[in-house]
């Protein structure tokens, strides 16, 4: 058996966070860049994933990013010689992310209504 037939089958581009070390898929992630018009080297989020230089990406839980700052692995997957600004990065994570499982996502099979999925009712 060859090493690709042993990994599971992957849907598009793959990409590790920097907070957890985990690999996941790129539409799962967020992209984080530095943002080299400001002195200090503040990062910032590229909500469309395009802008060009090095990106570092995490999950879109605060819980990962808490752990890339504390690691300071943002700073290192940029390539930033000053420590890493992240304070815009921090109130976009605390502006658009969940940090609580929606009622969908805590109950499998279930609608939003509460009923669970059913093709006859």
């Amino acid at each position: 058996m060859t090493d690709s037939s042993r990994q599971s089958p992957t849907v598009g581009p793959v990409r590790t966070c920097v907070g957890c070390r985990e690999r996941g898929p790129r539409s799962g992630l967020v992209r984080l860049v530095a943002d080299r018009t400001v002195a200090a080297h503040a990062v910032v989020v590229d909500v469309t994933a395009s802008a060009p230089g090095r990106g570092a990406w995490v999950h879109a839980h605060p819980d990962c990013l808490d752990r890339a700052v504390s690691r300071r692995a943002i700073g290192r997957a940029l390539r930033i010689e000053a420590p890493a600004e992240v304070s815009r990065v921090q109130e976009w994570f605390a502006r658009n992310v969940r940090t609580t499982p929606s009622i969908i996502e805590q109950e499998s099979g279930s609608e939003a209504d509460g009923h669970p999925m059913s093709t006859q009712r």
